[in-house]
């Protein structure tokens, strides 16, 4: 039966043929999916060294700046001050992060758009009281008659600086202090969140992990008093 045989051949290459188009589907979509998932991987540890990173630069600065006065009732007027602010070029790459709200895992992302803003926060306020101090402060003091190394009270000095630019200074200096001692302490539990987020979407990968050797200290609202 010649129409028989015909047929027979023709739904054999037809099944062959759709074999092989099931199969290279199934073999693109694998590799999409070992693209996409190293792709998040990736974004993944670049977000958790950039925790490290936003980290590191407010660490810096607490034992550099802050340690030093920590406590101490001139903390507001002596704390030093610097044209330049520290600086953290680091920034979440929110794009590649999307697939944290994609597979459950919303809170950490908004923790990490919510953790940046809190850094940025503390720059602002790091930058604004050494504004305050190199252009407001200091020349009030120099016209007052003060000289470098010379002892003053500090009613003294808050007499020559008028009640408003004091009062400025000790509330700047103060949210300094609980700003930069707040976010080295959520940062570290960011961390700890964001890498055991990525490690329950990726089990069978690895992410880097980050010791932090530095305890921060816990606020002391007495330092900008």
């Amino acid at each position: 039966m010649p129409e028989l045989k015909d047929f027979l051949a023709a739904l054999v290459t037809l099944i062959a043929s759709f074999a092989g188009a099931w199969a290279a589907f199934k073999f693109q979509a694998y590799e999409k999916n070992v693209v996409e998932s190293d792709k998040a991987v990736g974004a993944g540890n670049r977000a958790i060294f950039t925790v490290y990173a936003l980290w590191n630069v407010l660490e810096q600065f607490r034992k550099e700046v802050m340690d030093p006065y920590r406590g101490r009732p001139d903390a507001w007027l002596n704390l030093a001050a610097h044209p330049a602010a520290p600086v953290g070029d680091d920034r979440f790459d929110m794009g590649g992060l999307q697939f944290l709200l994609e597979r459950g895992q919303a809170n950490v992302f908004a923790a990490l758009m919510l953790e940046e803003r809190r850094f940025n926060l503390a720059v602002d306020l790091i930058r604004s009281r050494s504004d305050l101090v190199l252009n407001t402060v200091f020349p009030r003091m120099a016209a007052a008659g003060f000289k470098v190394g010379q002892a003053q009270t500090l009613a003294a000095v808050e007499a020559a600086l008028g009640e408003d630019i004091s009062h400025k200074l000790k509330r700047i200096t103060e949210a300094i202090y609980q700003n930069v001692d707040k976010d080295l302490a959520s940062l570290r539990v960011l961390y700890v969140e964001l890498r055991k987020a990525l490690e329950e979407l990726f089990p069978d990968r690895k992410f880097v992990q980050i010791i932090f050797d530095e305890t921060p200290a816990q606020p002391d609202h007495s330092a900008a008093n």
